[in-house]
């Protein structure tokens, strides 16, 4: 299941079911079964790999994804920054990968075009939904700012089943923003993640980001 390049002094077992590499940062997940939400984040990214657009999947479905037991109506992906042209390209490999746009029509350059225009190119999200599966769906943003640019240029890699690769947020950041929205859900996700990967995380960039977040860590610590 491991990648034979990385060095096993790397490795951390985080549990059971997952080991984080430093060297690589990539995360293995064994998973006995993959959650919906997981089969549509997967679908999706390998559409945004055919497509040759950078990503980072945040907020709630990274907790989903590490084991927390809960759901999510959406898997929300930042992408790099890309025109209203790339859009549209993406929208087409998109379409042959089983995904229509809820807010327009994927098969219409005009609409496509439309929907960046007034989206997109705004700083709003729009939505994906695989086949006829309403929920989850995929919300997408493009990093229009900072903390979004970070994300992009800094995630790291997710290895589930030895198959399927997703790029989540740094998890630091991760566990930062979940504070700062700080709804029961959105602390709940950060003490998940927290209390599992406390032994591989890096405390200095955790308390920058709470820092810059104005937030207080302490609440991790119960």
């Amino acid at each position: 299941m491991h990648n034979h390049q990385d060095n096993t002094s790397d490795r951390v077992v985080v549990s059971d079911a997952i080991v984080f590499n430093r060297s690589s940062r990539t995360i293995y997940v064994t998973k006995p079964q993959l959650t919906p939400e997981d089969t549509v984040a997967f679908k999706f990214a390998n559409v945004l790999e055919r497509s040759g657009i950078d990503y980072t999947v945040v907020a709630g479905y990274v907790a989903i994804l590490f084991g927390r037991a809960r759901r999510s109506d959406d898997i929300d992906f930042i992408l790099e920054v890309i025109d209203g042209s790339r859009f549209v390209e993406l929208c087409k490999e998109a379409h042959r990968g089983g995904f229509s746009l809820m807010q327009g029509d994927i098969d219409s350059e005009d609409s496509v075009r439309n929907i960046y225009r007034s989206y997109l190119a705004q700083g709003y999200s729009v939505r994906f939904m695989y086949g006829d599966v309403i929920l989850p769906n995929i919300e997408v943003k493009l990093a229009g700012i900072d903390i979004y640019r970070y994300a992009v240029a800094n995630s790291i890699r997710a290895v589930v089943n030895g198959e399927h690769v997703l790029k989540i947020s740094p998890l630091e950041l991760q566990i930062a923003y979940k504070l700062y929205l700080n709804s029961d859900k959105d602390v709940g996700d950060a003490i998940f993640l927290y209390t599992l990967f406390r032994e591989v995380l890096s405390k200095e960039d955790l308390y920058r980001w709470c820092r810059t977040l104005r937030i207080d860590c302490k609440i991790l610590e119960g």
